[in-house]
């Protein structure tokens, strides 16, 4: 605009000094108040001009101000933007690495596990060499006490030349019976615990009468009981009543126990006991002999347990009872507030006869 005013003024004065020689004297007012009148018009050209070179400032300035607002505002989306990708870009990481955590907490769990569970395997193995290695042990000593007075004293009546007194003879006689019943016993407490560990299946129940299933366990053991020592039952539930159970497992348990208490009792009593309890027939031994600490309770129910190792046995008498009360599913306990002896529950449940 400024250069377009200067070059107007220009040619206005270029007009004025090419007009100015030919000029009359009369008319030389006419051309001052044309020149006068030129230079207000240029002054307000100039003034508009200003106004407009003003106003061309102040909307460059608001130009610039929403430029930079809007930069500014570009800038600031830009970061938001970028900031939430950061966010969403951290939070995808830190689930994927919280996944990989958790796979690897899983993968540590397993691997504990699996050394847990090959430690026990490792220990089962022990202790089942340990056991293996102890039953070998016991039984070729077991066994072979009682085919070594067998073949002794077999050797004895059958020599020529012995003159044995009648007495004699029936000692010798019933000293190879009790050493044939023994090795019986241990052959065939051998034969059921391989029955029992190898066949979980349980026969069907039939229908007994209790009374005489403890009849016959107390006739059993009647010819080894210690003089002097009484046995004794009571059966607490009518005498003809009869029930649904397995009575050769039941008196192979109830043998057992009176086996024990023939045993280790010298002098006073054994009781042999059956009680009707809700839903479960009790049975329970009780004597009057050596009786069991109470911190040994459950060691005497393992297998080749002896508190007394100079005793007769394999040890394997009250094991066994336990494993065909279990079979049963029943429960074989000592009574540890018993103390005038030792006593042994069998809780079995009662089927009545249908």
């Amino acid at each position: 605009m400024i250069a377009m005013l200067l070059i107007i003024i220009a040619l206005s004065a270029c007009n004025v000094e090419h007009h100015t020689p030919d000029a009359q004297p009369q008319t030389s007012e006419l051309n001052t108040k044309t020149s006068v009148g030129n230079i207000q018009k240029t002054s307000q050209t100039e003034q508009s001009t200003q106004e407009q070179m003003e106003e061309m400032r102040r909307q460059n300035q608001q130009l610039q101000q929403r430029s930079r607002f809007t930069s500014g505002g570009v800038v600031m989306i830009l970061g938001i933007v970028g900031l939430l990708i950061f966010i969403s870009t951290n939070n995808r990481w830190r689930h994927t690495l919280e996944v990989k955590n958790r796979q690897l907490e899983r993968e540590r769990n397993v691997v504990v596990a699996q050394n847990k569970q090959l430690s026990i395997e490792r220990d089962r193995a022990e202790a089942a060499s340990k056991a293996k290695t102890a039953f070998l042990q016991s039984m070729t000593h077991e066994i072979r006490t009682p085919l070594n007075a067998i073949n002794g004293f077999t050797q004895i009546l059958t020599m020529p030349g012995m003159d044995l007194t009648e007495k004699d003879r029936l000692d010798y006689s019933a000293r190879i019976q009790e050493n044939t019943r023994q090795l019986t016993n241990i052959l065939d407490d051998l034969i059921l615990i391989s029955h029992m560990e190898g066949d979980t299946e349980m026969p069907p129940a039939e229908e007994c009468m209790p009374l005489l299933t403890m009849a016959g366990a107390i006739e059993a053991v009647a010819p080894r009981v210690n003089p002097g020592v009484k046995v004794d039952s009571q059966c607490n539930i009518p005498a003809e009543e009869r029930v649904m159970c397995h009575p050769r497992l039941v008196g192979i348990v109830i043998a057992k126990l009176l086996d024990n208490a023939v045993k280790f009792t010298k002098q006073g009593s054994i009781m042999l006991s059956l009680d009707h309890e809700g839903d479960t027939l009790h049975f329970a031994v009780t004597d009057t002999g050596c009786g069991i600490p109470a911190d040994k309770s459950e060691l005497i129910f393992e297998r080749f347990a002896k508190l007394d190792s100079f005793s007769q046995g394999a040890g394997l008498g009250l094991s066994i009872a336990r494993m065909v009360a279990q079979h049963l599913g029943g429960t074989l306990t000592l009574d540890t507030t018993y103390t005038k002896g030792a006593k042994f529950d069998l809780v079995i449940p009662y089927i009545p006869k249908a």
